[in-house]
């Protein structure tokens, strides 16, 4: 360094120096410094020190300096000057650097008649190709072709340098093609590579050879050939055997090969080529160097084929590698490069790939805003912007289908409408972009009922077949999507003629993948051609065309390299039709087999408002596979603890991050260290965020991160936990409960799961010695609905009715099967843990009976009530221990909310407040009342034994995550309590003295048990009391003074809550207490409660 210093400033000595000596001395030293710059730009080849290359600039420029037009050589010591200017830019991306480059190319130029000029000019295209590749200017590029086409055109057919000249004339052909679609520039292209490869003994051959392949498969791509895509590997194959290990052009040569093996295989389907594409790029990157200016889309080509590979096989594995080289590529390429484009579309490209194959909305947002600065950057002419619109349309789509977002909608219908409009109509992927935009007419068909969105669906996918030849790998995709329109319009319209082309069309579609059993939409189309048979039968009668749908999906479930929601849904679908021709056993397989998939589609590494939007596909699915267990004769345990499995999956999954891993850290220390570490570290990434994409490469390398790790994280965690099952003792290792854990659950009473399906009702019946199941031939599914409809709109006179329903239909039959045959006397309430499932967790089990005659038909006069979400959520509760507590909470957290922003005054929070400060007093508790904004709560809960919350509670209707409790700053929702972890301190009661606590109105996650009532369990209280509906303000005061009475006097243990609330809703039920204002925060019209106050409460708890 202290060297290179050294002499640096003796040249700019010299270059002082020489301002002051003769025009002979300072040419003759110009001279010199030539050749001094050109030793130090060798040297720095051997050394690759960035000294060396500057010191040879400076020697370049000093004798650029000292050189004058009259002087011969002069030319050619400018022209030197750029040349080094040029390489340095290569090196180190600078603008200014190139910038003058081009500019002492252009004062060297000299006349035509000098001596290399043609050589000279060609360096000049050089110069103005390569700012052109930088910054995206067309003026640059159509520069080049014409410096270039001189040297050409002034240079002798047989010269030595005239391949060098056609090869970069070729490109440059080639490049202008690629901005403009210009087919006569691309012709020019290969013309001139074709010429130019005939020099059989040029020695940077090779190279022209690679050039050559490359514009032959471009042009494949354009015109379809699949001749010209086996010449070009042909060609680039041979260049890449034949170069030495060591050649410095070798990674761009075998970067090339990848791109023509990748592109026939996008043309043949042939998985060698794919495979083999996929392995000379990573030789390819093996070899670059960190800062290769080509390293960037090396990388991007690289994410694109294991994103192929995940498309041909189902690996995720391919998936995530796309992602993770897309991101890198994005990151090695500078913000202003025109190439940054094709990388930012590849990216959403490949994250939009990912949503649809997780279901995680991060990646669709990403995707999406990805795509729009693509579109917004690609110029206008872009051949390739038709391609980004695309993109941009789908994913846009996919965020409807998961928003509903009209607007969404409409704008990926624009898009893919502009799309198609500005595509020639031969260009090969015309039908690919047809085919984007049916998809998206059709789901608008389904939004407006509009028959032409329809007939334009039809139109476009039968178009998309035509423009696709048969051999084409997308060809089988687009004949899929063709019988799907069809079906569509044959359902709505009624054209037998469309259902018998979608029968047809779609079984083409198989037919070209029969021999691909592993592709992992082969599913898909299997799924679409037994819907569609399943519609030809119910038209023609067909036991053959249902037969074969059954078989249809039946194959389809055996692709295991298709999405598991795929597979679970023709499950589904082949059980049903099994079921309705009453073959009970090969139902009963394939629902289980479904049910033991439900939570791959559901990893940890999804954000919980995803699993959600995921998990509601599949409603039912566990109860459905239950009733199939038990109508093929399988035991009640069995059958129990396959609805457990499938049941509860987002609660499963934290309770399996946060329970108690004693026994595991007792016998295997090591395994439970790693346990936690990585459940730790699956926790900080869930509740990590990051800045948008496109904030700066920092944002977006760490974000790449992020993702990756929480999938790679998620496979860990699951290897993990497959290891500890094999160790002894171990093998039920966060599984659902065993039957022996199922009976010790009803050691303190017995666990009733009431289970509700098409095709059977039943309860099982939990008790200490055995689990029985009880049919319940009055229960029927539709009656369940009609009377949940009637709960929905109820008042005064209609509430009656439906708790006789409960009883007659289900209450009664079970506890005449327990014994609890009379009312209870002596105060020594037998208990029960209600589980209902689906549908029936709206309804008031508790409250059943005929209330308004003097017998005691009734729940609450024979039994006293609990709930749980499941039995692994009981099981969870009771074993549930704090390690290392210094000393129990003996806080109070009371946050009574009597005026809430927007909403109506409660009149009797006050009062509630006040008789609650007074009862803590006698219970030994600190009344803590916070400010009522949602981060003083939060702190405050971590050190609480009580939590009460006085005031106004809403449920979102389709979002049940974003259910809350409304205080000062809005809202404390189901998310928030629900991430909450008590590490020093497990609270006992939490009472929520608001409406809609207890309830999920998302009918597709009701077997998930998503409210404020079990996200305060999942955080660690014991005890929770809420409610099913609105609930009288007045009345809240009643009850919570009876419920906090009975603790006063029995103390805090676990019974007595349940007892408080039992002896509240008998002692309210009993009496004659006017109603008042509710506690919801949108409460229906039409509404009475009188009378019935009491019933909405309810008690989760162990």
């Amino acid at each position: 360094m202290e060297a290179s210093n050294m002499t640096s400033q003796m040249l700019s000595l010299l270059d002082v120096t020489l301002q002051n000596s003769g025009s002979a001395e300072r040419h003759d030293a110009a001279r010199i410094l030539m050749v001094l710059s050109a030793m130090f730009e060798e040297r720095f080849r051997s050394s690759g020190s960035t000294e060396d290359f500057n010191l040879a600039v400076q020697a370049a420029e000093v004798a650029a300096n000292n050189t004058s037009e009259d002087l011969p050589g002069h030319v050619e010591i400018l022209n030197a000057l750029s040349n080094v200017l040029g390489e340095r830019f290569e090196n180190t991306g600078s603008i200014d650097d190139l910038d003058r480059a081009v500019r002492f190319a252009k004062m060297a130029i000299g006349s035509q008649d000098s001596p290399g000029h043609a050589a000279r000019m060609n360096d000049l295209g050089i110069r103005l190709g390569a700012r052109f590749e930088r910054i995206g200017s067309m003026a640059d590029l159509n520069g080049a072709i014409e410096a270039v086409t001189t040297a050409v055109a002034m240079t002798p057919q047989d010269d030595i340098n005239q391949p060098t000249y056609l090869n970069n004339l070729g490109n440059w052909y080639g490049k202008r093609f690629q901005r403009t679609g210009s087919v006569a520039d691309l012709t020019h292209a290969v013309e001139l590579l074709q010429k130019a490869v005939t020099f059989q003994d040029y020695p940077n051959r090779a190279d022209i050879l690679n050039s050559f392949g490359n514009w032959l498969r471009t042009r494949s791509e354009r015109t379809g050939s699949l001749d010209d895509l086996n010449h070009a590997i042909e060609v680039v194959d041979t260049v890449v055997t034949t170069a030495p290990p060591s050649h410095p052009e070798l990674a761009r040569w075998l970067n090339s090969l990848g791109s023509h093996l990748m592109a026939r295989f996008n043309r043949t389907g042939l998985e060698d080529d794919l495979n083999r594409a996929i392995e000379t790029t990573h030789m390819a990157m093996a070899t670059i160097s960190e800062d290769s200016p080509h390293r960037a889309m090396i990388l991007n080509n690289l994410g694109r084929r294991h994103k192929a590979r995940f498309l041909n096989t189902g690996a995720i594995s391919d998936l995530h590698q796309a992602i993770e080289n897309a991101y890198m590529a994005k990151s090695a390429i500078p913000k202003d490069h025109p190439q940054r484009i094709i990388i930012l579309n590849n990216l959403s490209s490949h994250l939009g790939m990912r949503f649809q194959r997780t279901g995680s909305t991060d990646d669709l947002n990403r995707a999406i805003e990805a795509a729009d600065v693509t579109v917004v950057e690609a110029p206008h002419n872009h051949p390739n912007r038709p391609g980004y619109l695309s993109n941009l349309s789908n994913q846009l789509g996919s965020r409807f289908q998961r928003t509903k977002s009209i607007a969404d909608l409409d704008r990926a219908i624009e898009t893919a409408e502009l799309a198609v409009a500005t595509t020639p109509e031969d260009h090969p992927e015309q039908g690919a972009l047809l085919n984007n935009l049916g998809v998206w007419l059709e789901s608008r068909f389904y939004q407006s009922n509009s028959v032409e969105d329809l007939d334009r669906a039809v139109e476009t996918a039968d178009m998309a077949v035509k423009l696709t030849p048969r051999d084409h790998p997308d060809c089988a995709s687009r004949l899929s999507n063709l019988g799907n329109r069809l079906g569509t319009r044959f359902r709505h319209v009624g054209r037998i003629e469309d259902i018998n082309r979608a029968v047809e069309v779609i079984e083409i579609a198989l037919n070209s993948t029969s021999h691909a059993h592993s592709h992992p939409y082969r599913a898909n189309f299997l799924l679409n051609f037994g819907n569609k048979l399943e519609a030809l039968s119910r038209q023609t009668n067909s036991t053959n065309d249902l037969n074969r749908a059954i078989s249809a999906y039946r194959e389809g479930w055996l692709c295991e390299t298709a999405s598991p929601s795929i597979r679970i849904e023709l499950a589904r679908q082949a059980a049903r039709t099994l079921a309705e021709q009453q073959d009970w056993e090969a139902s009963a397989i394939l629902l289980e087999d479904a049910v033991k998939l439900l939570p791959n589609v559901s990893p940890r590494s999804l954000d919980h408002t995803d699993k959600e939007s995921v998990l509601a596909e599949f409603s039912g699915l566990a109860s459905m596979a239950a009733a199939m267990s038990l109508q093929a004769g399988r035991d009640p345990s069995h059958s129990l603890r396959l609805l457990e499995l499938g049941r509860g999956v987002i609660a499963g999954l934290l309770m399996d991050m946060r329970g108690d891993i004693s026994d595991l850290e007792h016998q295997h220390p090591d395994l439970a260290a790693e346990f936690l570490s990585l459940r730790d570290s699956l926790d900080s990434q869930e509740h990590t965020t990051d800045s948008l994409i496109l904030s700066d490469d920092g944002a977006i390398s760490t974000s790449a991160s992020r993702m990756n790790v929480r999938h790679e994280l998620d496979r860990k965690f699951n290897q993990l936990i497959a290891a500890i099952r094999v160790e002894p003792g171990f093998d039920n290792f966060l599984l659902p409960p065993a039957e022996t854990e199922i009976k010790e659950a009803a050691r303190l009473g017995p666990v009733v799961v009431i289970n509700l399906s098409l095709y059977r009702c039943d309860a099982f019946i939990v008790d200490r010695n055995e689990i029985k199941v009880l049919e319940l031939p009055n229960l029927k599914l539709e009656d369940v609905r009609d009377q949940g409809q009637k709960l929905r709109t109820t008042n005064e006179v209609n509430i009656m009715p439906i708790l006789e329903w409960l009883w007659d239909a289900i209450c009664c039959p079970i506890l005449e099967v327990l014994g609890f045959t009379d009312p209870v006397t002596d105060d020594n309430w037998p208990h029960i843990w209600w589980i209902p499932t689906g549908l029936l967790g709206q309804f008031p089990l508790h409250a059943a009976g005929y209330h308004d005659q003097s017998c005691a038909d009734t729940v609450l006069d024979r039994v006293m009530s609990s709930y749980a979400s499941s039995v692994k959520t009981l099981i969870h509760g009771r074993q549930r221990r704090v390690h290392n507590l210094e000393q129990e909470a003996d806080q109070a957290l009371l946050i009574a909310m009597e005026q809430t922003p927007n909403l109506s005054s409660l009149l009797f929070v006050k009062e509630e407040a006040q008789m609650l400060e007074k009862i803590y007093s006698s219970l030994q508790l600190k009344c803590v009342k916070p400010i009522s904004q949602k981060d003083d709560i939060m702190r405050s809960l971590q050190d609480c034994k009580i939590f009460h919350f006085a005031g106004h509670g809403s449920s979102h209707p389709t979002e049940p995550s974003r259910s809350a409790l409304l205080i000062e700053d809005w809202k404390l929702t189901v998310g928030d309590i629900r991430d909450c972890k008590f590490h020093n301190n497990q609270p006992f009661l939490s009472y929520l003295s608001a409406c809609l606590t207890g309830v999920n109105e998302n009918v597709g996650l009701v077997d998930e048990g998503i409210h404020l009532a079990s996200a305060f369990q999942l955080a660690g209280f014991r005890h929770v009391i809420g409610t099913l509906w609105e609930v009288s303000d007045r009345h809240c005061v009643d009850m919570a003074w009876v419920v906090y009475e009975t603790l006063r006097d029995e103390g805090l243990s676990d019974v007595a809550v349940c007892r408080g609330l039992h002896r509240a809703m008998r002692t309210l039920r009993d009496g004659n207490i006017p109603d008042s204002e509710t506690r919801n925060a949108t409460v229906l019209k039409n509404k009475s409660l009188r009378s019935i106050y009491w019933i909405p409460y309810i008690h989760f708890g162990v």
